[in-house]
């Protein structure tokens, strides 16, 4: 729903501050003026629940391409991954025995995956995630209400 197109109906119909009809005939009724000010509100707050409807659907959306294509990159990593090891655990058996080499891989890669998790949590918890949009929105439709409600009590 047009949350514009609602206000300006509504500020069409009343002049500023008097709850008169832009016309001059005779005024409106403090029921018809409450009503209408619930009714733009209900509009306003339909079209509110709609923006941030559809924009968590567009944070979703992306978040799920990604994740999906962080996915794919992390298995054909791994198995690549695996492969290199194992070959730099042949190379250090020519040297040391077996256990050691292994022991050896075992740790480096620990240590590279617990600093890999470490940095992907810093960046997961800097995503910001708030529908802003909305939140501006919102902010905006509350001091237009609060304008209409002492516009009404004058």
């Amino acid at each position: 729903m047009d949350t514009d197109g609602i206000r300006n109906n509504r500020r069409a119909r009343t002049s500023p501050g008097t709850g008169q009809e832009a016309t001059g005939a005779e005024p409106e009724s403090l029921g018809t003026i409450v009503a209408g000010i619930v009714e733009d509100l209900q509009g306003i707050v339909r079209g509110e629940v709609q923006l941030a409807k559809t924009e968590l659907k567009e944070d979703a959306s992306a978040i799920s391409r990604a994740a999906t294509l962080i996915a794919i990159a992390a298995i054909v990593g791994l198995v690549g991954f695996s492969f290199l090891m194992l070959g730099v655990t042949y190379l250090l058996n020519k040297s040391l025995e077996m256990w050691l080499s292994a022991g050896i891989v075992g740790v480096v890669l620990l240590i590279i995956a617990l600093i890999a998790a470490m940095v992907g949590k810093n960046q997961l918890s800097a995503a910001n995630l708030k529908p802003q949009q909305t939140i501006d929105s919102l902010k905006e439709d509350q001091e237009w209400t609060s304008r209409q409600i002492k516009s009404v009590k004058k």
